[in-house]
């Protein structure tokens, strides 16, 4: 558990609007510090784009032989090679859930077969669960030695805030996502709490969570206990659908919003940290 979360001071810059054929923008990585790839929600086409540092598309990318169910986060992990997390699952109602690998050289490409990874969750008995249970919908997770870490999205009726962490291997195959832990930022709402992207930093050590209203940024992680961690909670202004972050460097972060109706969205930002 989280004892205390500092309050930290955040500079949000809006790099561009971004263009309409990636206007549910639900994933994001910053590629060779030269790139950002991002790809749409569920329901859009199986693709992923490569844009410029400006927001401008450079590249479109046909990942083959899948189907974009609900594709929510990307992650990357330290030989270029790019996760698709295909494991959203509001209702969860969800007995399989997928992870795209595209290998190191997927930018040489137009399209692309990936590896894939089928897991479920190995304590989800019941699909869906009873209310109380809703922890099984994910739209984050990233890469850290070999492993991919996946954060829940809470969708509990009493809202807990609650997200469980989950384990499951970097490597091709089927698998039980091994619950490791959980991690409470806040109980105040789903627009605070329910988190909707996550990157990890290894150069620092810090992993960045993202919801529609705040950023919340761990640090001194030890091991793998990502909930006990020195959190920093910093506000974004207005509720958005915000559902895609990355590392830049160690004080900047890449993100976007999507585009919807009543509140606007559809941007690239730069978000620049600085502690009070």
């Amino acid at each position: 558990m989280i004892s205390a979360i500092a309050m930290g001071q955040a500079k949000l810059k809006k790099v561009a609007d971004l263009p309409k054929k990636v206007i549910e923008t639900s994933g994001l990585a910053y590629f060779k510090n030269e790139f950002l790839i991002t790809h749409n929600d569920g329901g859009h086409k199986s693709e992923i784009y490569v844009m410029n540092l400006k927001g401008e598309i450079v590249k479109k990318i046909n990942v083959k032989d899948t189907k974009n169910r609900d594709w929510e986060d990307l992650a990357q992990d330290d030989e270029g090679r790019l996760y698709i997390g295909d494991f959203g699952n509001n209702d969860n109602s969800r007995e399989k859930c997928q992870i795209y690998i595209l290998p190191k050289n997927f930018l040489d490409k137009d399209e692309i077969k990936p590896k894939k990874i089928t897991f479920s969750y190995e304590d989800q008995k019941n699909f869906p669960p009873k209310k109380s249970q809703l922890n099984y919908d994910c739209e984050a997770f990233f890469w850290k030695d070999d492993k991919l870490y996946l954060l829940t999205k809470c969708r509990t009726k009493p809202f807990t805030g609650e997200s469980r962490i989950y384990e499951v291997p970097a490597t091709p195959g089927k698998y039980k996502a091994k619950y490791i832990g959980s991690i409470n930022l806040c109980q105040a709402g789903w627009r605070f709490c329910s988190v909707t992207s996550a990157d990890y930093d290894a150069k620092t050590n810090t992993l960045a969570i993202l919801t529609y209203s705040r950023l919340y940024v761990v640090s001194n992680i030890k091991g793998n206990d990502f909930w006990k961690g020195k959190v920093k909670s910093y506000s974004l202004p207005v509720v958005k659908q915000r559902e895609a972050i990355c590392f830049k460097n160690k004080t900047t972060l890449f993100m976007t919003d999507e585009k919807k109706k009543g509140f606007g969205g559809g941007n690239l930002y730069e978000l620049k940290l600085k502690s009070k």
